[in-house]
């Protein structure tokens, strides 16, 4: 977890039981720490799943910021669509990840993800999710992201290379047609 500077909760968290149902945040106060780490856990299982099942990494992608959805091309002819929203930006260079929320190049219907994290950090008094940029190296985008696909209940995240910053997006339930 980043080093967070986070004020006390205004009341005790109560503990949740782990579940690996979709179930985006519903306003509740959370034990911060845990939350992060079950991202975290979340997020790794997500992506091994989808990896297995989707074969997507090497697939050309597509987002429709109109339509909010992101279509993968597969090798075998097969297109995969999902609802998308984009998390933020991290720029390899700089070393700099800016969140949706804040991006210019980002319509408003795909920030619906970041704007729902950004309120989980107001009301837990956590920084990171509450600055528009940051500067952090990949593996903390990541879990910025991880964060968001909790926060918001979402199947899964793409990592999404491009000739300029890496944007980072979270995905619905994937459809695949052949």
């Amino acid at each position: 977890m980043l080093n967070t500077k986070r004020r006390a909760p205004d009341r005790k968290a109560e503990p949740r039981a782990q579940s690996r149902e979709l179930a985006p945040w519903g306003g509740e106060e959370v034990d911060v720490d845990r939350f992060y780490a079950e991202s975290w856990i979340d997020l790794l299982n997500r992506q091994r799943w989808l990896s297995k099942k989707l074969k997507l990494e090497t697939a050309p992608w597509q987002v429709d910021q109109n339509a909010g959805i992101i279509t993968f091309e597969r090798k075998d002819g097969a297109l995969v669509t999902a609802p998308v929203q984009i998390i933020g930006a991290w720029n390899p260079r700089t070393h700099i990840f800016r969140w949706a929320w804040d991006h210019p190049m980002v319509v408003q219907r795909l920030r619906n993800d970041a704007e729902r994290t950004r309120w989980f950090g107001h009301k837990h008094g956590i920084e990171e999710l509450t600055e528009k940029s940051l500067k952090m190296d990949e593996k903390e985008a990541w879990q910025m992201t991880a964060l968001a696909m909790k926060v918001n209940g979402s199947h899964g995240v793409y990592r999404a290379p491009t000739e300029g910053p890496v944007i980072f997006m979270t995905l619905g339930q994937p459809k695949v047609r052949k």
